[in-house]
């Protein structure tokens, strides 16, 4: 019985080009196996693009599709759950009651996100993971694997841009993060190449219960300075004199039940912007 992983391979993600990464991304060919001999039988190779619908919902099995003609998600990771061969297709319930075992809850991870895209420590990202089960027909041949694919998107799969292998290491990377539309008291997160109000930033200020609610820039630029050195970290330098610290706020009844600002980048001059200040 396997117990193997086939993690993410570093070749694999700079490469690029090659058949693997660029090509139909279609599962590896496999020649005729007997029925329960092969658990990883059908698995999709790394890199493989998938039209994933839901994060939510695996036994809706997505369709493998041309990595050229729009894609949702992309292999990042595949393991054999260990079942047996007269282990029964899952249902619903099954999976709820852990039927596939820690096989199928440890094979993603938001680490699974940051390694496939090829993050740094910080990088808040567009993207989420899903599990990815074989079919039934793929099933009765023998297959026991359970996959993690990194979904394009927040909360719901949108179509991605392009390859996300090794992307945060091109260069531009903005359509791959995390921005705010909207303005600190109410946003939406969205993709930094869209028009945004704010860049996310991992950090978040200490601010104690009963702080008064900061109305306007210059009181949220008091707690923002908290967010200074993680986004030197964000920007890996200074801040440069077009880029300005913030804080996302809630509404003035959730803050003083509970103030939790986050930090973010703005533009100095107000206004929203397309682009990742961590591109420039």
């Amino acid at each position: 019985m396997r117990g193997a992983v086939l993690a993410v391979g570093a070749a694999l993600l700079l490469a690029g080009c090659t058949s693997t990464v660029e090509g139909s991304a279609s599962p590896a060919p496999v020649a005729s196996p007997t029925p329960g001999d092969d658990p990883m039988v059908d698995a999709p190779a790394i890199g493989t693009c998938h039209d994933v619908e839901s994060l939510y919902e695996p036994l809706q099995v997505p369709d493998v599709v041309d990595c050229g003609d729009g894609h949702t998600a992309e292999t990042a990771v595949v393991a054999d759950t260990g079942l047996p061969v007269d282990a029964e297709y899952p249902t619903q319930d099954d999976l709820d009651e852990g039927y596939l075992g820690d096989a199928f809850d440890e094979v993603c991870s938001y680490d699974t996100v940051e390694d496939y895209l090829r993050a740094r420590p910080g990088d808040l990202l567009y993207a989420d993971y899903a599990q990815v089960l074989p079919t039934e027909e793929q099933w009765a041949r023998g297959a026991r694997w359970v996959a993690c694919d990194v979904t394009y998107g927040y909360g719901q799969p949108e179509t991605a841009p392009g390859r996300m292998a090794g992307v945060m290491e091109s260069g531009t990377t903005a359509a791959y993060r995390a921005c705010l539309d909207g303005d600190p008291a109410d946003n939406d997160v969205v993709a930094c190449s869209q028009p945004h109000w704010a860049e996310r930033v991992s950090g978040y200020p200490d601010v104690p219960e009963g702080t008064p609610f900061p109305a306007d820039q210059a009181a949220r630029a008091a707690i923002a300075e908290q967010c200074r050195p993680d986004a030197v970290d964000h920007l890996d330098g200074p801040l440069p004199a077009e880029v300005a610290l913030d804080i996302t706020t809630d509404d003035p009844d959730d803050w003083a039940s509970f103030p939790f600002p986050t930090c973010v980048l703005v533009p100095a001059g107000g206004g929203t912007t397309t682009g990742s200040f961590a591109d420039r």
